[in-house]
């Protein structure tokens, strides 16, 4: 059995021919979910029926304090079925385990098969470890283990602690925040902190003022940074996190060295090429990498992530968009997948209202990168903290986001702030974010790509991200030289004028009269 978007059960056999007006579904209860369903709320206003299928109940949220900058307050949580209530829509608490876009219909996990007209993924990525050594970083996850290096660090234990940045790890800007942290706690220790990253540069898909400003801060902070490398974990089995690792750095191969169109690298696919280095830390810590839901009936990549237009539209669909963690993009945040969200959700309501003018424009990646807030860190978080903030660096910070979501949210919990206090110094950014088609997808599970494909593809996907970062920084470099011209044209029009009216007697130079006595007029 099923349900229908009316709230009616339909057979396994297809959709409810008498349910009147298109059937708007979303998939998922993150943030881009949740977003998504409250826009179609507002954007539709009862021209279709709404439909959320997610199993969780909750949606959990940690806002910041009023009183500081950095520290956020306790975790929060959302019920999901006041959202759904709120939006007027029906919700099947179940995972999408298919999609069948020929029929309109998603099956769960449970054998429900769920009918859509228009259908919004928003099912997310997963997270996985890439180091089987060290502790493992995740926002939200349980952050004690910073306590025991902060202690080890101060008792002169822990010596040296390494932050590794692996491929995949769509949104890095965490483990430059602990190295910092880590960095500014440890400053009176001889403890030697290490940012081991895959990046070319740090933070270059954020562009080159942000990677000019972070590296001026892991400078003065005497962070060693080591771009532009793969590491190797060498354990077997399990691993004690709170163990001393060893791990070796493996040089990047050349972007050139890359095949593309073949979905793997064209030498050494297994990345067995000359260590440059083996390295030993006493803690050490990494961001995860992520893999796609791989969910059967969509047409996503080497990687299981779904693939989308500039659009958000599912490459080669006619009814499916997505958004959020669930697509094929190098970066990966709440506030990107809430816009995301909105714009998929305005492009369905084009769809719904046959308007050719529904999207409003590809998402991009807005916030400040920090800087000069070592000071401030400190003081709001000083020595012997329980579970200290890693938030240093990005600017706003939080989950709950969204232009419909977070103003739910602080509608129903009075302690939030309806909008952001003043906003501290940093570099301002607005990053465009590369999506598209390959042509090189696996619109089956029972096609699953091996390693070296998806490792292949990963790597294409942050390719282009930053090739649409170069593309962005040379055209503004193009604007400023041609606003430059302009201003030097207009300039020396202005010496023209200048010097033409003065030949008329009209103007005085300057520094042709003194003391009280007026120039005199003509």
């Amino acid at each position: 059995m099923g349900v229908a978007a009316s709230g009616k059960r339909m057979g396994a056999g297809g959709r409810d021919s008498l349910m009147a007006g298109p059937t708007v579904c979303v998939v998922g209860a993150g943030t881009a979910g949740l977003e998504g369903l409250l826009s179609a709320s507002d954007r539709l206003d009862g021209q279709a029926e709404l439909v959320l299928i997610a199993p969780e109940r909750d949606f959990r949220y940690r806002p910041m304090s009023h009183d500081s900058l950095f520290r956020p307050v306790a975790e929060r949580s959302l019920a999901i079925a006041d959202v759904v209530g709120l939006a007027g829509a029906t919700w099947v608490q179940d995972r999408a385990r298919a999609l069948h876009e020929g029929e309109r219909t998603v099956l769960t996990r449970d054998g429900d098969l769920v009918a859509f007209d228009f259908l919004l993924l928003a099912v997310g990525a997963r997270p996985m470890r890439a180091l089987r050594q060290g502790y493992l970083w995740v926002r939200g996850g349980d952050p004690r283990f910073l306590d025991e290096i902060l202690r080890g660090i101060a008792s002169g234990e822990v010596r040296d602690v390494g932050i590794v940045v692996p491929r995949g790890a769509r949104w890095p800007v965490p483990a430059y925040e602990l190295a910092l942290i880590l960095a500014w706690s440890a400053a009176s220790s001889q403890a030697r902190v290490t940012l081991l990253t895959v990046e070319g540069r740090p933070l270059g898909m954020l562009g080159s003022d942000v990677t000019e400003s972070v590296t001026r801060q892991l400078d003065a902070a005497e962070v060693e940074v080591i771009t532009g490398v793969e590491i190797v974990d060498g354990s077997k089995g399990e691993a004690d996190e709170s163990a001393a690792a060893e791990v070796t750095a493996v040089p990047e191969q050349p972007a050139e060295e890359i095949d593309v169109l073949g979905g793997r690298p064209s030498d050494s696919p297994d990345l067995r090429v000359d260590a440059v280095a083996r390295q030993r830390f006493d803690r050490l810590i990494s961001l995860p990498t992520v893999a796609g839901p791989f969910l059967a009936g969509t047409t996503h990549d080497a990687a299981g992530f779904v693939e989308v237009d500039e659009t958000l539209r599912a490459c080669g669909s006619e009814r499916v968009w997505a958004a959020g963690g669930c697509i094929a993009s190098a970066l990966e945040h709440s506030a990107l997948s809430a816009q995301q969200a909105d714009a998929a959700i305005s492009a369905i309501g084009a769809e719904v209202d046959n308007d050719s003018a529904g999207f409003p424009g590809a998402p991009a990646v807005t916030g400040t990168v920090l800087s000069g807030q070592r000071e401030r860190w400190l003081a709001e978080n000083p020595a012997g903290t329980p579970e200290p903030s890693t938030r240093c660096l990005w600017w706003p910070p939080g989950r709950a986001v969204g232009r419909v979501l977070a103003h739910r949210i602080a509608a129903w919990d009075p302690s939030i702030q309806p909008e952001l206090p003043g906003q501290p110094s940093g570099v301002m950014i607005r990053v465009p974010v590369a999506l598209g088609c390959s042509g090189q997808s696996f619109p089956a599970r029972d096609a699953e790509p091996t390693p070296a494909e998806r490792h292949a593809r990963v790597r294409d996907i942050e390719n282009r991200q930053l090739m649409a970062v170069e593309r962005r920084e040379r055209a503004g470099d193009e604007e400023l030289r041609a606003l430059s011209g302009e201003l030097r044209e207009f300039s020396a029009r202005e010496h023209a004028v200048e010097h033409e009216l003065q030949q008329h007697g009209y103007l005085q130079h300057r520094h042709a009269h003194s003391g009280s006595e007026p120039p005199s007029s003509q």
